[in-house]
């Protein structure tokens, strides 16, 4: 099977630089533009809905894979396809006509407690002799793909972000998968790695276009069900998951908090995110981009020791450099929040 791992990895990618760059033509033509505004970094309007580039070229490469013998689809691929499309339609709506934040979170909400018992027969209810009730898991399952997917959601603010991080985010999942011995997981973490590669070509600074909700959503959704069905192959690496995924998660959170302490709706968009508090009123857009690959790449490569090395020569280094990124964005984050409400009482 390793033979197929490059030849996945060019096919996937070719495919996501002819869709994207036809999506890209279609979104000018058709009108299909992410507009500039006072939250937003880019100064011109944008062509989006890249994203579809990335579902057909991931999904694409999986069928003729499928075509040739190569992964062949078995349940857990489809209900992975069904489980994306959903997302994947949801998202173009968003990106079409708008969809509310609070009806995105509701389908994310049902969307993984249905995944969840879709698969129950196939997911771990036994983790260290704990018995969890399919209660409980349904209600884990639905909480993770809301986190998850919000948090990929989140980090997309910046030319070539939210491609570049999953990029990296795949990379390690792809590690985890090759030891679970799950060749279809192999497979389809190698299609999502092509399509991105592909798609940076367009969208890294000065991004020419922008994948959209129709991108982070499936790429949320993607993540999500990969981390569950991996996670039932490798229930001791549960935690090993949580550190890869530290970056959005932590920016994922520092969101709530700021949300809660300002009284403001937790769907709210600002302008406070980490890379944006990196990016200050400066113009470093690539620094900052390349300084948050290097940040994820770190987180990667803990999320990796931890799971082959767990001991506290791995495990304290982490806590160590995690409470350092998040005191530092904290403290930017409050500075620029007082900042902003000195500005709006004056």
């Amino acid at each position: 099977m390793n033979k197929y791992i490059i030849p996945v990895l060019a096919l996937s990618c070719v495919l996501s630089l002819l869709l994207v760059n036809i999506i890209k033509r279609l979104a000018i033509d058709f009108g299909f533009h992410d507009l500039p505004n006072q939250r937003k970094v880019h100064k011109s309007k944008v062509p989006t809905m890249g994203g579809v580039g990335l579902f057909g070229a991931t999904w694409i490469t999986m069928i003729v894979l499928n075509a040739v013998g190569v992964a062949e689809a078995d349940k857990s691929t489809l209900r992975l396809l069904s489980s994306s499309t959903l997302f994947f339609v949801i998202g173009l709506i968003d990106d079409v006509r708008g969809v509310s934040a609070k009806s995105k979170f509701i389908a994310q909400l049902l969307a993984g407690a249905f995944f969840f018992l879709w698969n129950k027969n196939d997911l771990a209810i036994l983790f260290n002799d704990i018995v969890f009730t399919n209660a409980t898991l349904t209600l884990f399952s639905a909480l993770l793909f809301a986190v998850i997917i919000n948090s990929i959601n989140f980090i997309d603010g910046l030319d070539g972000l939210c491609a570049g991080v999953s990029l990296i985010l795949s990379s390690a999942l792809f590690f985890f998968a090759i030891l679970s011995g799950k060749w279809y997981l192999v497979f389809l973490i190698l299609s999502i790695m092509g399509s991105l590669a592909g798609f940076l070509f367009f969208n890294f600074y000065p991004a020419k276009i922008f994948m959209g909700d129709t991108g982070s959503l499936f790429l949320g959704s993607m993540f999500s069900m990969i981390i569950m069905l991996l996670s039932y192959h490798m229930t001791e690496a549960w935690y090993g998951f949580v550190i890869l995924f530290t970056y959005p998660l932590l920016d994922l959170s520092l969101a709530v908090v700021r949300r809660i302490i300002g009284r403001k709706n937790l769907f709210a968009p600002d302008r406070n995110h980490i890379h944006h508090i990196l990016m200050g009123k400066r113009e470093k857009h690539n620094t900052v981009v390349l300084l948050i690959y290097a940040i994820n790449i770190i987180f990667a490569g803990f999320s990796i020791l931890t799971y082959l090395l767990p001991s506290p020569a791995v495990f304290v280094p982490y806590v160590i450099f995690t409470s350092a990124l998040f005191i530092y964005s904290l403290i930017k984050m409050m500075k620029n929040y007082r900042r902003q409400e000195d500005a709006s009482g004056q």
